[in-house]
Parts: C-alpha cells; structure tokens; sequence
C-alpha cells in the first residue's frame, strides 16, 4: 500500500473522542484501537515514556500491558502471585502504576493482561487441587510453569482476588484474560488430553448428570460433545462472575476475552505448520460472525505481528498483517496488534508502517465508525450445529461448505454478513432477519424444526433462500430426519430419494447446463464436473429444475471417453421455487465444499448467481476484479453509507506480496436516498459521481490494498 492515510480526521459523522482516564461508562462502544507489549519479566524496567509515545505514534489509544497472573509486573500482596524481580529496577517499584500514570497523560487507556493458565512449581506443591491431569495422569508443565484447570480453585476463585487487587489499587481501564481456555496442548503444540482431575470429574458428572468425562477428543464417545458444552458454559461462568466484580466497583472498566466478555476478543496468526490453503480471510470472517453474533457487543481482533509462537522475535510479512487490519477495518471490528516484548526492543520491524498505516486509517475515519452497521444485503450462515451431526468429518463437509460459500460471495462481490446458525432466532426476534434480501445455508444440514419453520416464514415474506447439499436433513441433534425429508418447506425438494458418494460410485460424473440464465457468465460452458456426492430428490410442485444429472462417465482411455444419450438423466442439481413471496435455490450437491477444494469458476458462478436471483438484483456492481472484496455499512447517526475495498491481490499460497494496484474502476451501489458527496479517505479526494435509477455510480481512480469511500 503506497498511499499514506488521511492527515485530517473526515468531518461527516464525526463523533466525540472519550477521553482516557474518563468516569464516563462503556467508553468502548467508540472506536479504538489496541497496542500489546506482551513483555517478559525482564522487561519491568521499560521505559514507559517510550512506549508511549511509540503507541501514540501508531494511532493507537488503548496500551494492552502484562499485569498479574503468571508474573505480577506490580508489588502484589497475594501469597499465590509472584512480582517481577525486576520491578527492583524501577525507581518506584512499580510498573503498572507508571504505565498508568503516563498513557493517561496522553489519552491513551490501559487494559490490564491477566493469565491465570500457569503457576509456579511453589504453587503446585501448596495446591495440586488446583492443576491439570492429563488422561495419563501426568502434570503438564512448560518452562517450569504448571498449567492450571478453570474447574479449579485458582480459576474460579483466585482469578477474582487478583482482580480485586488490581482494581482496588490501579486506575486501569480494561482487564483482558490470556490462555482462557481448556489446556489441551503446550506451546508446543504436545498435545496432553482431556483434563482429568478431581474438580473436572465432578463438576462435569454433576453437568452431565453423572457421565464419565470422555479422555479423547473424539465424537464416537457421546460424552465429548456434552464436554464441549460443558467448557463453555464453565469459561462463560467464570468471565461472567470477574465482569460482575469489576461493574460492582467500576462500571467504566470493560472486559476483553472470547468468554462472557464486554468486548469480543480474537487472535489471527500465522503458524509455522499450518497446512494449504491459508484461509486468508480469516480476520474478516471472525469480524463479520462476531458483530452480527453479538451485535451490540463491540469486537477486537488482535493481528499478530510475529510469524509464530517459537519465533516471536522475527516479524509477519507486513502484507499478511495489513490484508488482516485492513479486513478488520473493513468489517466493523476494531484493530489490535501486538508484540512480544516492548516497542523499543524490537529485533525486526518490518512490519511497522504497514500495521501504523492500518491504525492510522482507523483513527482518521473513526468519526465515521462510529455507530457503523453493516448495510449487506445477504446473509451467510455459518453450519456450527452441523458440527455435531459430521462429528469428525465436520471439516471436509461442513467447514468446507462455508468456507466455499464465503469465497464465492466475497469474489463475487456480494457484501454479506456471517451469522451461527444457533442466533438465527436472534435475528428473527429482533428484525435483523427481515433485512436480508437472501439468506445462504451452505450445507446446514443440522436445523431445529423452530429453525426451518423460522427459514420458511422469512421466504414466505419475500426472502430469497439458497441452499446446499444436506441443509436441513438432520435436526439440531444431529438425528437424520424421518423418510429423508430435508426440513424446509420452501425448498424445491421435498426429500431425498437416494444418494452418491464418493470416488467409486461419482468420479466422472457431470451437470449439463439445461438454462443459460443459471450461469450466464461462461455462456462457452456446457457441463460442469460433479464430484464427492449428489442427492437424487423429489421435487416438490411448482420447481423448476435445472442442471441435469450425467454419469459417471469413461474418463480414460481417451479412445474410449464419451457418453450416450441415454446416459444423460432429467435428475436436477437445482431447483429453483418460489415460496410465498419469496424464492428459494436448492443445489442437491456440495457445490461450495468443491469450489473451497478446487476454485473452477463454474462453481463460484452457479453459487453467485443463484444468490442474485433469490436477492431480486445486486447491491454492488464493480469491473474491480474477484480478488477485492466489497463490503458496505452505514452510519445511521449521519445518514452516511460506507463502502470497503479490501484489494487481496497480494496474497498467494504462504506469500502476502504488496497487492497490484487497479487504476480507474467503477463502482455501482443501490442506493436510494439523495447523494451529496463521494469522498475517498485514503485519496482524500472528492469522487464524481451520478445518481439515477435507484443507484449512485462512481469511478475509483486509484486502489491499493485498501480505500474507504464515504457515500453522504
């Protein structure tokens, strides 16, 4: 990204800074932006004067420092925390309280990094009730430190004292727990098990109503899904008991975790041994699930600016970490980075301007942000119930299915939020529903009967539904339902008849296109390949059917590769129908699970333009090309519409290169009310523009990973 951010703060919908230090509550549903020194205990001597200024320097407002757990980095007078010895190098002995005292001084926020995960061997020999037990019956212990088990003590009891302290003596703003989780690998990345000690058995027999706690992670043991639930409910416990103690003495202070919290946390990172293909729109899509699953709850997500956890000391590709931030902004969340140590005793700094631009772009459009809503159109709903239901195969049919859907409406430039199938009622409840011109289940095959009865009312108002493969055909428990039926009424198969699957009884196999308007983009295409499975259906009255079922085929040898005609079949892999006022697509087939696997275009296409079709039209038109990704807000305060480029150019296989950039390109948005002005932030230039038929157009002069185009 070779532009620089706005020098001046945009002056639509510009909204009031809350000041550091404020008593004024919930400041963090403004806009803010994070900075983490994760130092080390050597580093209590820092200079926090430096750090300061170095975060200011970034744009960041809120300094996330190291305070208790592990090692208290403040004279701590609790027999189980253990100060920095070299807090001796500080002049007051002190370092919290000088961190404090000086970000204050310059409008920045402290959040307070607790991490209860880990103690001192002097600890475990006081308290062994308070630790881990692996299956084996072993300790898990990393760099002389014991891992502690949330059912324990320490977790549920302890955590709250060190709290207490912190509050009772610190004017902190902020309190963010590390390693809030079941420990079930090390750092690295030994996997030890299932915790077995006492307080885990009895807490989970009494949740479980007296089931054995399972000792592998695997959903052939009925009890591991029950121990999912279990864990969650106890971190949701847990954060929840610390947020009550902080509101009772400090409403102005919020919480940042994944758990119960005030402020959504998330971490995106990369990893030494993380397998082909990188999901490269992992902070997007954290951003876009998060602020539709909570939507009242403001999200942070944490941009790791090293390349992994053994080597902490060299930095990410600069172009991995700002696609990241630049996702992150583009979405509604709010950004976070951060660095093992501290700013001024950093080995590699490759990767400072691209995260200061980021930070910088954010504050100099926050007057924007604030109060910012996502205008989407389309609804992607994210298959987590279906977890339960694949058990283990859930990556390759679930994961896969979404993130395939994901991919194809992103390219496609469809904006589009994310929401787990388990809010659909939320959204019903509150109207958010309603507000979709199309919703897409990519093989949410697990549904509650209230779930599909929810789906049908929501087309029979004039919603637009897509759906794949095995969407509805089992309930929320995973049971199959009864004679195949597939839940939705307003599909056009109203059940399953038989199935294919697999290499064996599917390699081969094709779709004749029999409708033109179903892919109209490769008019050249006549057969688009089928592979892994496909449903035979019965249609319901009033389908229409689409794309006829061939195969398998002879593939090899080439003398020999052709078919008959009569091998050709009138089986449909769509079906099209309308339902109330609403319209339905239904592919019989895991067409997002093969787009994820394989990329042809012919997938993306059929996905995109069934999506269009249900919708009614397109939000978004643009000649940008399917590695830019559009999302579109707005402001209500202002009345002000905002429009993401995210330009992902730049990213191939393990590699983030600076993204090409894409000179004179337009853009089309539906958008009925009076437009006065089309201003670009990172041009920092007013846009000509022309308003007729219902939409504004407009042309981007220049675009490099990332502009905001502000619509008032």
């Amino acid at each position: 990204m070779t532009t620089t951010a706005p020098r001046t703060a945009p002056r639509a919908g510009t909204a009031p800074a809350t000041p550091a230090g404020s008593t004024e509550a919930e400041w963090w549903k403004q806009p803010f932006r994070i900075f983490q020194t994760n130092i080390r205990e050597v580093d209590s001597g820092m200079d926090v004067q430096r750090n300061v200024h170095d975060i200011v320097e970034f744009g960041c407002n809120v300094w996330l420092l190291n305070a208790g757990g592990i090692v208290s980095h403040y004279p701590s007078e609790l027999d189980h925390q253990h100060p920095s010895p070299w807090l001796k190098d500080r002049l007051s002995g002190d370092l919290l309280k000088d961190a404090i005292e000086e970000a204050h001084k310059h409008g920045v926020r402290v959040m307070a990094r607790c991490d209860f995960s880990k103690l001192h061997r002097d600890q475990f020999e006081r308290h062994p009730d308070w630790f881990y037990v692996s299956p084996k019956g072993q300790r898990q212990v990393y760099n002389g430190l014991y891992s502690a088990c949330p059912s324990g003590p320490y977790y549920q009891e302890k955590s709250l004292e060190v709290i207490s302290e912190i509050l009772d003596k610190y004017a902190v703003d902020a309190f963010f727990f590390n390693m809030f989780s079941m420990a079930l690998r090390d750092y690295s990345r030994n996997y030890h098990g299932i915790c077995q000690c006492q307080n885990c058995k009895r807490r989970f027999a009494a949740f479980s109503g007296g089931m054995a706690l399972p000792k592998e992670e695997t959903y052939a043991d009925p009890a591991y899904p029950v121990w999912r639930r279990y864990t969650r409910e106890l971190l949701d416990g847990i954060a929840g008991r610390v947020r009550q103690l902080i509101k009772s003495r400090r409403p102005d202070v919020c919480l940042l975790l994944n758990s119960n919290p005030d402020v959504t946390f998330h971490e995106i990172n990369n990893s030494v041994d993380r397998e082909l293909p990188l999901w490269r729109y992992h902070a997007g899509e954290v951003a876009k699930t998060s602020t539709q699953a909570h939507p009242s709850r403001p999200v942070a997500i944490n941009c790791v600016m090293f390349w992994d956890i053994p080597y902490r000391f060299a930095a990410e590709q600069p172009g991995m970490v700002q696609l990241s931030l630049a996702q992150v902004l583009a979405n509604g969340a709010n950004p976070y980075a951060y660095v093992l140590g501290h700013t001024a005793n950093q080995l590699d700094r490759k990767n400072y301007p691209a995260v200061r631009r980021m930070m910088q772009l954010h504050k100099a459009t926050e007057g924007w942000r604030a109060g910012m809503t996502s205008a989407a159109e389309v609804l992607l709903i994210s298959p987590t119930q279906s977890e339960e239901a694949y058990g283990d195969d859930y990556p390759a049919k679930g994961q896969a299915a979404f993130r395939g859907a994901y991919r194809a409406l992103a390219e496609s430039h469809l904006p589009f939020d994310v929401l787990p199938d388990t809010r659909l009622a939320d959204a019903e409840a509150d109207g958010r529903l309603a507000q979709y011109k199309a919703v897409v289940l990519p093989n949410a095959a697990a549904l509650s009967d209230e779930q599909t009865a929810l789906l049908d009312r929501y087309v029979e108002r004039g919603g637009g539904l897509v759906a794949t493969f095995e969407t509805g055909a089992y309930d929320a428990q995973g049971e199959a339902r009864a004679g195949g039926g597939v839940g939705l009424r307003s599909l056009g198969a109203a059940r399953v008849l038989a199935r294919r699957d697999g290499v064996k009884e599917l390699r081969g196999s094709y779709l004749r296109v029999t409708r033109r308007e179903d892919m109209p983009d490769l008019r050249e295409t006549d057969v688009v390949p089928l592979d892994r499975a496909f449903l035979y259906v019965e249609q319901r009255d009033g389908a229409t059917p689409s794309l006829a079922f061939i195969g398998p085929t002879a593939y090899g040898p080439p003398e020999k590769c052709w078919w008959e005609d009569e091998m050709e079949t009138d089986h449909p892999g769509l079906l099209w129908r309308s339902h109330g006022k609403g319209k339905t697509a239904y592919f019989p087939w895991p067409v997002d699970t093969l787009f994820y696997g394989h990329s042809l275009m012919e997938y993306r296409s059929l996905l995109a333009n069934a999506v269009r079709g249900v919708a009614g039209g397109v939000q978004v038109e643009t000649d940008l090309p399917p590695t830019v990704e559009v999302t579109v807000h707005r402001q209500p305060s202002s009345g002000a519409t905002l429009i993401h480029l995210v330009n992902g150019s730049g990213h191939q296989d393990r590699s983030y290169f600076e993204p090409a950039t894409f000179f004179d390109r337009s853009v089309s948005l539906r958008h009925d009310q009076p437009v006065r002005r089309v201003h670009s932030a990172v041009l920092e230039r007013d846009l000509e523009f022309e308003q007729a038929g219902g939409r504004v157009r407009f042309t981007i002069p220049r675009l490099d990973l990332l502009d905001v185009l502000v619509i008032s």
